[in-house]
């Protein structure tokens, strides 16, 4: 029977996206562990679980029946021609209802407010040290996700927002095997909620040489395509291809692109982020390189200025 691993549905502009992971056997998905041990062992094992792949699935609402399809990692992306799904259900290709069983919220409301912000996870919001390979996977493994820590000027941003009713998604490059660890952490260091947009499962072979492609961009352009009304607030950092991403979309949605935010993770900046920040200026956008000592209190000043002239 198939089991909802991960399931995400968020209202857009008429329509609803629906996305995440589907495996074959159930599993536990909250991970809170007691000891690194425990830990490791759910990160390792969560490598080792089988997809639900090339499989049809059913989504049932208001007497409608929507028929998705899972790729070969389970992995499933699907833009559905209704407003809402009011008392829905999901169903395997033998008719058998699946359960959401995730603590994480899976569904979304088409917000109120103008503004919608979009925020990268690892080294923006919590320190995953992904420049390095083998620190990252260290420390995915080997630190608890109540030991993990967030980035306090990226999340006095986040809490703003929230407060604010501003509707907040994270996409991350990190596969969807991390979905529970993710969750934890978020649930243990208090991060607004909001809908999780990740990359498709891995095999652990995959792990050190993960071709993840085009994820984050494919995504940033289905979101702002599908809420025309709507301004973004961009959140990342250098330690990947943000700025790279940032200033492409910038680019391509110049007018729905009001500010822009870039985490320092290093304490200088070489020569290769310096000419992407560059960049990511010339495009005219209202941008940030922020380091996490800078005044968060000032910004959110200026901040609640800025968005009254917008």
């Amino acid at each position: 029977m198939a089991f909802l691993w991960h399931f995400t549905a968020v209202e857009l502009k008429n329509t609803v996206l629906v996305t995440g992971t589907v495996l074959r056997n159930q599993t536990s998905i909250d991970k809170s562990p007691r000891s690194i041990f425990t830990n490791t062992w759910n990160v390792l094992s969560s490598y080792h679980k089988k997809a639900y792949k090339r499989k049809h699935l059913y989504i049932e609402t208001n007497g409608e029946s929507f028929s998705i399809k899972t790729n070969k990692k389970g992995y499933f992306f699907e833009l559905l021609s209704i407003d809402c799904l009011t008392d829905f259900k999901v169903f395997d290709e033998q008719h058998n209802q699946l359960s959401i069983d995730q603590i994480h919220p899976f569904y979304f409301k088409y917000p109120s407010t103008s503004i919608e912000v979009i925020s990268d996870i690892d080294d923006t919001v919590i320190h995953s040290h992904t420049a390095s390979a083998l620190k990252r996977i260290s420390t995915i493994l080997f630190k608890r996700p109540k030991r993990r820590n967030k980035v306090l000027f990226s999340n006095a941003l986040l809490e703003y927002f929230d407060e604010n009713k501003f509707r907040i998604a994270y996409l991350s490059k990190s596969e969807s095997n991390l979905f529970g660890l993710i969750t934890a952490i978020f649930r243990f260091n208090e991060i607004p909620s909001g809908p999780l947009f990740l990359t498709p499962y891995l095999k652990f072979k995959s792990l050190f040489k993960p071709k993840k492609g085009k994820h984050k961009i494919d995504f940033l352009h289905q979101l702002i395509t599908n809420l025309p009304d709507k301004k973004f607030i961009l959140i990342g950092d250098d330690t990947q291809k943000d700025m790279d991403i940032y200033s492409e979309i910038v680019n391509t949605y110049k007018s729905q692109i009001i500010k822009v935010y870039i985490r320092q993770t290093t304490f200088s900046v070489d020569e290769i982020q310096r000419e992407k920040w560059e960049a990511l200026q010339d495009t005219g956008v209202s941008c940030m390189y922020f380091q996490d000592d800078d005044d968060i209190n000032q910004e959110i000043l200026q901040l609640k200025e800025f968005l009254s002239l917008k």
